[in-house]
């Protein structure tokens, strides 16, 4: 059961990321109406790149909260939550969206006149597709696997305190019966014969 629910908090940590990357490229490929960005200076500017990035980066925090609280929160006070094969699971698919980007922006030559801000804040461009978006990602499992350890400890224990009901009877049996019915376990040459004087 236990490598059971490290390969789901693992595998959940990827499907996480995968499906944060494919939102926020989705909504900066969508944005703002034009008339906004007139009047903040163009799409382009730096203000604007940066409060969509952060924006992005709230929603996907949001949604790690959601989602990784959901898969690490215990059901029992002895399941603890496996941030850790969660995180690893978000780093490996940031890893894999990270060389998919650099291959990308090997092949769009066009890609290389960009502004260094786009290539940085913007969630639709490689080879990056949004710095910001892994720190939502990753700070919002930490926090969700603060919230299901805090959960953990507040279960009550799965483990009894009291001993065993067959320990205890014999326990008190031996004591009924008192010191005459213990069965002596020395053998009878263990005893040294008397010296003849």
């Amino acid at each position: 059961m236990k490598a059971a629910r490290r390969s789901i908090a693992f595998f959940s940590g990827v499907l996480l990321y995968c499906f944060g990357a494919g939102a926020a490229m989705q909504y900066a490929t969508t944005g703002l109406p034009r008339q906004v960005y007139v009047a903040l200076g163009g799409r382009n500017s730096l203000p604007v790149m940066l409060g969509e990035a952060i924006v992005i980066a709230l929603l996907l925090f949001a949604i790690a909260v959601l989602w990784g609280y959901l898969t690490m929160r215990p059901t029992r006070r002895r399941h603890r939550p496996y941030v850790a094969w969660m995180m690893s699971g978000v780093g490996l698919a940031w890893a894999g969206w990270l060389i998919f980007g650099a291959f990308t922006f090997a092949l769009k030559p066009r890609a290389y006149s960009a502004p260094l801000q786009t290539m940085l804040l913007s969630s639709s461009s490689a080879p990056l597709f949004g710095a910001l978006n892994i720190f939502g990602v990753v700070g919002g499992v930490w926090l969700a696997g603060s919230f299901a350890k805090r959960r953990q400890m507040g279960l009550p224990s799965t483990r009894s305190r009291r001993r065993p009901a067959g320990a205890a009877s014999q326990a008190e049996t031996r004591d009924d019966q008192g010191a005459d019915s213990i069965v002596s376990t020395l053998s009878p040459n263990s005893v040294s014969p008397p010296l003849n004087g």
